[in-house]
């Protein structure tokens, strides 16, 4: 029984990656993100669970059950330098997957690039704006008809 507990509960567990562009150990998080340069040390501490509650209290001690984890990409112009973020975080299940953009930051940041995501190392891999795949689907179906 205590295996299958175990299973269902590794289940659940959100992988994502977490790093910065400007830390001198972390080139690969830059953008695009470059996984073929991390060796297994930086992996360690880079790719990490982020299953765990945050650890601020919210409703008198005990988490919103509207809450999930969720892995997020952020792109910012920080003192003129461009920096990529990686990290976990915690969102309203029904918050849009762009809606870190609408975060209040100092007046030295300027957010050009928010998005949030919910399978493993997501936040790693290239992402398709739905715009994108609105302009591409009309162009694929206009190539197989000229055919």
């Amino acid at each position: 029984m205590a295996f299958f507990s175990f299973v269902f509960l590794s289940v659940d567990a959100l992988k994502c990656w977490r790093c910065s562009s400007d830390s001198t150990t972390s080139a690969f998080c830059d953008d695009p993100f470059d996984p073929s340069i991390i060796n297994d040390q930086q992996r360690r501490w880079a790719y990490v669970d982020c299953s765990f509650p945050p650890t601020t209290q919210q409703n008198f001690g005990t988490y919103q059950q509207s809450s999930r984890p969720v892995c997020k990409k952020m792109k910012q112009l920080v003192n003129d330098k461009v920096v990529v973020s990686r990290s976990c975080s915690w969102e309203d299940v029904n918050a849009p997957a762009d809606s870190c953009m609408r975060t209040q930051t100092p007046s030295y940041i300027k957010t050009e690039f928010c998005e949030t995501c919910g399978h493993d190392g997501c936040n790693g891999a290239s992402t398709f704006s739905v715009a994108t795949i609105l302009v591409l689907i009309p162009a694929v179906i206009a190539y197989f008809l000229a055919l």
